[in-house]
Formats: structure tokens, sequence, C-alpha cells
């Protein structure tokens, strides 16, 4: 009997790669693992306190149902609020609450591209975007960031430019600050994009979930209230309040007013035809939000700490390993010598010391070797693991 064919914008399952394998293996074992490449903020302790989200999420309110395509209002006033307090006023009719911003990025991807086009994307970057865009039959096309030491990373601007004029992409995603790079984008490239954008016709997409967590630079104001070029700003609580559990992120609708207008109207079909946020998170949002910047500040502290516990424990006069710049985010990137393939290195951290992170080649950096860190782990355990770190590179280098 013939089945049917499947759509070509989902691809085959993959199999597990060797070190996924690897790392179900080991914890199928019972051996204790050091997960250095840990970015559940429920499992480092990582979280607002329990009894504030817990209160919040029991309001009478929550068992009624008012259905609407931007979110409920007061929510999002709350998300108002929250820009207004980071010095940012935006307008409640600007925001839509979506599950996640996953979800906001398929979004966007169905209001801006029709099948077949283009959005450009960071490399090195998360690899989701791949997906995102895949499911909405567009294509991610990557342009690329460059790092110098010690000045860090910058946007290759003529890059982008040539693949603006060349691809005419509907949007450029800007992550702000990208993960895992942990670079923002920076005034002079700000200017730049926007003036591109502005000539090629192209959106900008600037997710800045992690924006609030600036490390080793000044924090970059959001992209939020830009009125020159068509925007779509990104954020939500699973970074803001390390609440990935409770689904809710937000697009902030940013450039000329006909433009804003329009698409607000056009985002309203697509939002209502899901209508996926949750009553609770929705109700609970004006109780919860107004803890972000109490929380940040708290988190950034352990980021911090831990960012300075590799730089202590990997470098160092005369040693070969250097941690590239960070200004901002939950992950720090490690350059190594090239002694072995990056897969091969993790495998070898894995099974020797028990300690497991991610090779560069997840995040399509351009060369060998590359291993990144996230900073979210307890100090205590994070400190252990990177001590086992430099032991087993060590040994290696002989």
């Amino acid at each position: 009997m013939p089945f049917p064919s499947f759509s070509r914008r989902v691809p085959s399952p993959r199999e597990p790669n060797a070190l996924g394998r690897a790392l179900a293996e080991a914890r199928a074992s019972g051996r204790r693992i050091l997960n250095l490449a840990e970015s559940n903020p429920t499992r480092v302790g990582a979280a607002p306190p329990g009894e504030r989200v817990l209160r919040a999420l029991a309001r009478p309110a929550c068992l009624s149902y008012e259905p609407d395509p931007r979110g409920l209002g007061s929510a999002r006033t709350a998300v108002a609020g929250w820009y207004a307090s980071e010095g940012c006023p935006v307008d409640p009719g600007d925001i839509f609450l979506a599950a996640s911003t996953s979800e906001a990025y398929g979004w966007l991807f169905k209001l801006l591209a029709d099948p077949g086009d283009s959005v450009l994307v960071p490399k090195p970057g998360y690899p989701l975007f791949e997906y995102l865009a895949g499911l909405e039959g567009v294509e991610a096309v990557p342009y690329p960031l460059e790092y110098g030491h010690p000045r860090g990373w910058r946007i290759d601007t003529d890059a982008l430019e040539s693949a603006l004029r060349s691809r005419r992409p509907q949007a450029v995603v800007l992550i702000h600050p990208n993960n895992p790079t942990g670079s923002y984008v920076l005034p002079g490239e700000r200017r730049r994009i926007l003036e591109l954008c502005g000539t090629y016709g192209a959106a900008i997409v600037a997710d800045e979930v992690f924006l609030p967590y600036s490390l080793e630079d000044g924090a970059e104001p959001t992209f939020a209230g830009q009125a020159e070029v068509p925007c779509f700003v990104l954020n939500g609580l699973s970074k803001l309040l390390c609440l990935p559990q409770m689904k809710l992120g937000w697009i902030v609708l940013g450039g000329p007013e006909p433009f804003r207008a329009d698409a607000a109207a056009r985002l309203e079909i697509v939002a209502d035809t899901y209508l996926s946020t949750g009553a609770p998170i929705l109700n609970a949002l004006p109780e919860l939000l107004p803890l972000a910047p109490g929380f940040t500040a708290g988190l950034r502290k352990r980021l911090a700490a831990n960012l300075g516990s590799l730089r202590d424990v990997l470098e160092g006069e005369g040693s070969p390993y250097r941690v590239l710049r960070c200004s901002a985010g939950w992950t720090a990137v490690l350059e190594v010598p090239r002694i072995l393939p990056e897969e091969d290195l993790a495998l070898g951290l894995l099974r020797e010391e028990g300690v497991f992170v991610h090779p560069g080649y997840f995040f399509d950096f351009p060369r060998e070797a590359f291993l990144a860190v996230s900073l979210l782990p307890e100090p205590e355990p994070f400190r252990e693991g990177i001590g086992r770190l430099r032991a087993f590179l060590d040994r290696l280098a002989g």
C-alpha cells in the first residue's frame, strides 16, 4: 500500500551523533557528569523564588478564558512597563505575546516571507534557525561574524551588504547579544544595518533574550522603539526570569507607523489562528515581571564569577588556551590548540573526566578548535569542571 509523502519542510529524523550517544551512555551508567553545556536554568538553581511564582499563578482570573490575538491586555501592559523601567517606552498596542520566541520566529517568517524567500542569520550562531526557517519554507542564509583579539566579535557588514544585494532577503536576524559568541550589535554596526535594511527593503528581527546579561562590556540598548526601518524585537521569560517552562515570549513591533499598523493587522491574523498563550502565565505576568531587574542582576553575578573562574584556570602567561571576549550572555567560547578534531576533544573530555562541553562546530564556527561552555551552572561544580577540562587539555598538549 503506498504511503503519502512527507513535506520537504520537515527533515528526516537524525540519529544522535557520537557525542550525544556518549552522553546518554554515561548518564545511563550512573556516572556523575559535570555538564558545562547546561542551558536549562531549572536544573542549576537559577530561578525566582518558587513561592512567588506559584502565588502569581494561583490567581482566580487564571480560570477565565479571554482570547485576544495580541495577548491579554494586562500582560502586554506589564511588558510595556518593563521596557519603560529600562528606559525604553513601548506602546502595549505594539506588543504581541506568543508561547515562546521560537513560536514568534515562526509567526514572523509567516508574516514576512513566502515559501522560497530567504532571511539572513548570523554565523556562528544558534543552530535552531535552520529548522525554524525551514518549517516555514524559508531559507536561512548565513552572514559572518569575525573575531579579533582582544577587541572581540564584529559583524562583517560588507558581507551583509553583499548578501542583501544578491539575495534580497525579507529580513535580517540580529541576535543581540549573540549566542554563543556573546557579542552585541555595536553602535556603528547598528547604524550601518539600519541604513542597509532601509536601502534593500529588509526588516530587522532582533532577538534580545540575553540583553540583560552584560558581562565584559557595557550593555547596549534595545532595538525596541526604533522607528527608522521595519523591526521586530523578541524577548521572553525563558531568559529574563529563567522560566522556560512557563512558555511566554513576545514581539515588539517597530519602524514607521504605516508599516507597524499594517504589520499588526496581519500579525493578528496569524496569532489569532493559534491563540497559544495560556491564561495562568498571562495573568501572573504583572506580578512576575517586576522581579526581573533584581533577578537578572543576581544572575549576572553568577555568570561573571564563572567567567572569571574560567579565565583564572585556563589563561595566564604562557597558556596555550584563550577565552574569547564575552560581552554578554550565558556562554563563553574557549579556543584551544588543534591537537584533535573538536568532536574528539569533547568525547575524550567526557570519557576521561566526566565533563560535557559543546564543540564549536555545533554553532558553525568557521574553523577549529573551539569549545563552548555554559556560564549558568553553580560556581562550585563549574570550577571543578573547568579544572578537569584544564587537566585533560594539559595531558593532550603533553
